[in-house]
């Protein structure tokens, strides 16, 4: 059966969104039942640590020496405490499951599952529902020097929790339903004024294929659809002479539109590198003036150093412009990696200083590489800057350079947020942010470390990353010596 573009339209619509309602149902309702299994948790844990204190107290109190016999003597007394104080049920077992004492009225089960791993040595709780109640036991052995004097099973009911979740759950099911309805209708309006010009220029292309090219297509509209028909028009003026030079045309403007998105993307990140080091100089020198004539000659040195810096990446950004395929040239000489990462620390530790970030150096000494000193630098600066920017206040960033099996090591260790392990395979791909929002709003465009990578692939080296949630993130950078 075919389908018109009007129904694949609306079909395609309603499976996209009945998807994402289907999802976000489905994922609240786990995250619900998760929160309500953590909050379960967290009360069995804290109810045990109640009845242990209880214990103690109990054996200190009235002088007595744990053991089994107690249980079996006094446990009527024990668990009437525990059951007043903790508001629910509490049962007390023998160590193999026997049972002792117990302030339910109702039968007791004792094939129950955490009874069985209680049995065992181990804590457990399980959820059942009796009668539209929903109970959680929780079992536990009770030690007394590496002895097992016998189990305790307490008891809560959470039958209100689970309702308040359901019903939530519930609400959230009917909306997803109204919105479901209400976006299939919206679509199907939507799709029949899409379509409407378009069958009628299917029609009208059917005639062309038929050699008549007097045929006449009048659209009122003044929107997309209206410049559609005008241009339908003067195709078919133009057709019979016009097909190769669009074509052509076609391809050309394709071309010359990756072309530029190519370019400016690679400026972007070119030119951050030595207008990252000269703001912060200049920054300092218009801050403190020319008070410290050291440091105003060092930080002079350094802008007019990075300005020629700039000046030759302007160059060879007006070359790549001229081949829109084309890649900066590398300029490979004996590099001093040592003296050239030292100078960078030195360097971005003025930028890292607005944020109260020390930025601590351990650089092994008469390290040499052989490659190009501009994108080697480039790397540290754009490593450095992205540690600076997602990094804590007030914290330290931590560099370590040494050699390693003919080999040099860079590595770069920050505090700060931190990148989710399911992102660390994607992190290289270009254009690929974890977080566009943040990443906008810091100056990032995702192209950072793919040009990173790229250029110590160009090296001859790997680059590593491993990362920790509310840790910090380590870079781990290895080039062949020479």
């Amino acid at each position: 059966m075919k389908l018109s573009i009007r129904y694949k339209i609306l079909i395609s619509f309603s499976f996209v969104f009945l998807i994402g309602i289907s999802v976000l149902i489905y994922t609240t309702e786990r995250i619900i039942n998760n929160n309500n299994e953590f909050i379960i948790k967290n009360e069995m844990i804290q109810g045990r640590k109640d009845i242990d204190i209880y214990l103690k107290q109990y054996f200190v109190l009235n002088n007595v020496e744990p053991s089994k016999s107690i249980f079996k003597i006094d446990g009527k007394n024990i668990i009437e405490e525990l059951s007043f104080r903790v508001g629910q049920d509490v049962t007390l077992y023998s160590n193999k499951g026997e049972l002792l004492w117990t302030t339910s009225n109702n039968e007791i089960n004792k094939e129950k599952k955490d009874l069985q791993l209680a049995m065992q040595g181990k804590t457990a709780y399980t959820i059942s529902k009796v009668k539209d109640k929903v109970i959680v036991n929780l079992s536990y052995p009770v030690y007394f020097k590496n002895d097992a004097l016998g189990i305790i099973s307490y008891s809560k009911e959470y039958t209100e929790l689970y309702k308040k979740s359901n019903h939530i759950i519930n609400i959230i099911k009917i909306i997803g339903l109204a919105l479901f309805l209400l976006i299939l209708i919206i679509s199907f309006i939507i799709s029949k004024r899409i379509t409407k010009p378009i069958i009628k220029l299917t029609e009208a292309s059917k005639e062309i294929t038929k050699g008549n090219f007097d045929v006449e297509f009048k659209h009122d509209s003044s929107d997309e659809t209206g410049e559609l028909a005008l241009s339908f028009k003067n195709m078919v003026e133009r057709i019979k002479n016009q097909i190769l030079t669009i074509e052509k045309d076609r391809d050309t403007l394709k071309n010359l539109e990756m072309s530029r998105k190519l370019f400016f993307d690679n400026v972007t990140h070119e030119l951050k590198t030595p207008i990252t080091t000269i703001l912060g100089y200049a920054e300092i020198i218009e801050r403190n003036g020319f008070t410290d004539e050291e440091f105003f000659k060092k930080g002079m040195g350094h802008i007019i150093g990075e300005s020629k810096r700039l000046n030759r990446m302007v160059i060879e950004l007006l070359e790549l412009s001229k081949n829109t395929t084309g890649d900066f040239n590398y300029s490979f000489s004996k590099v001093n990696l040592s003296n050239l990462l030292k100078v960078t620390c030195e360097e971005m530790a003025i930028r890292a200083k607005r944020y109260n970030i020390q930025i601590d150096d351990i650089i092994e000494d008469g390290l040499f590489v052989k490659g190009d000193e501009d994108k080697l630098k480039e790397i540290f600066v754009n490593l450095l800057d992205n540690s600076i920017k997602y990094g804590y206040v007030n914290s330290i960033i931590q560099v370590k350079v040494f050699k390693n099996d003919n080999k040099a090591f860079i590595s770069m260790e920050d505090r700060g947020e931190g990148i989710p392990k399911e992102e660390l395979e994607n992190i290289f791909q270009p254009f690929y942010r974890i977080n566009k929002k943040l990443s906008r709003k810091k100056g990032g465009n995702g192209l950072g470390l793919p040009i990173v990578k790229a250029i110590v692939e160009k090296h001859g080296g790997n680059i590593c990353i491993e990362s920790e949630l509310k840790q910090g993130t380590i870079v781990t950078i290895e080039i062949p010596c020479i």
